[in-house]
């Protein structure tokens, strides 16, 4: 699917400035990169809210803080023997109606011309399966997220409404202390600036940064890059299944059970093992995007325009 004019302008703003950002810099912001958005508005948000499958893995509700179970707003209908989930809207409504903030996920399952552009930053990377998120945030209900930190590099559009911002110095990575992070935590403030609608920001992982709500509302759309290569703990986990198969005999000390491991993790088996997964694990992400964009019934199609003709 081709982009949209406005995405052509958000991946060219990606390639062009966010990927040829310097190693130095943490973040890099573009004003009015895009003339009032359309492609994603509080009309698409409303819709997906109202969808009458939605369930709550799809979205958060947030509200002082905290998030709201949205579980317990699930009921069911008995349809011949079988029960039918449905969620009880009146959840989203009661909060929204007191200014909580909600978090719409997986939008690129929900839109194919999202789905378009994350195949577009997929591109760029060599095992990228990048998910897009929309955030919607009111000034008298607090925000989705407070400080934190994301272990994939973001790139953010401000669709409506107007977001501060205030970005922190870059972290090391890890994969611990993330998210409501304390102000200490957070380390010295680099910048602080606010978001107008179609403005764009590009921000390296492990860089904190909290937000606030500038206007009665917020709305934004992130784009999550993450890195899908073959992890630690995958790694890991194939380097023991390989000691399981050829363990150190019993009573052999530690420091030898250790130095057996290191030297099958530098093993050419090992290595071409992890090459093979890592390939695969890539070749299955093009497979989901693809998916994501293909994913409607097209089998009604010729019917329904045979009778729009017929109604003419």
């Amino acid at each position: 699917m081709e982009l949209s004019p406005q995405l052509r302008q958000l991946r060219d703003f990606y390639y062009k400035t966010g990927l040829k950002l310097p190693p130095e810099k943490d973040f890099v912001r573009g004003e009015r990169v895009i003339d009032r958005p359309a492609f994603f508005t509080l009309e698409h948000l409303r819709t997906h809210l109202n969808n009458p499958l939605l369930r709550p893995e799809y979205f958060k509700i947030y509200w002082q803080g905290k998030v709201v179970d949205c579980s317990r707003a699930m009921g069911h209908k008995v349809v011949q023997g079988d029960e039918l989930p449905f969620l009880n809207k009146g959840i989203i409504e009661e909060y929204l109606a007191n200014g909580a903030a909600v978090v719409l996920e997986a939008i690129d399952i929900f839109e194919p011309m999202i789905n378009a552009m994350c195949a577009a930053i997929d591109a760029a990377g060599e095992a990228v399966l990048s998910n897009s998120v929309a955030f919607f945030s009111q000034a008298k209900g607090g925000e989705a997220y407070r400080g934190h930190v994301d272990t994939a590099d973001v790139l953010v559009v401000q669709l409506a409404g107007r977001k501060r911002w205030f970005v922190h110095e870059r972290q090391k990575p890890r994969w611990i202390d993330l998210h409501e992070m304390e102000p200490p935590a957070m380390g010295p403030v680099q910048a602080e600036f606010v978001m107008e609608p179609g403005d764009v920001i590009y921000l390296r992982s492990y860089t904190p940064h909290r937000v606030e709500t500038a206007d009665d509302f917020s709305l934004h759309m992130a784009f999550d890059i993450c890195d899908r290569r073959i992890n630690a703990d995958t790694a890991l986990h194939l380097l023991l299944q390989r000691y399981n198969t050829d363990a150190a005999p019993t009573y052999t000390p530690t420091p030898e059970v250790v130095d057996k491991l290191i030297a099958q993790a530098q093993s050419k088996a090992y290595r071409d093992g992890l090459a093979e997964l890592g390939a695969a694990q890539a070749a299955n992400y093009k497979r989901a995007r693809a998916l994501f964009g293909a994913n409607r019934v097209t089998a009604l199609d010729a019917l329904i325009a045979r009778e729009a003709t017929r109604r003419k």
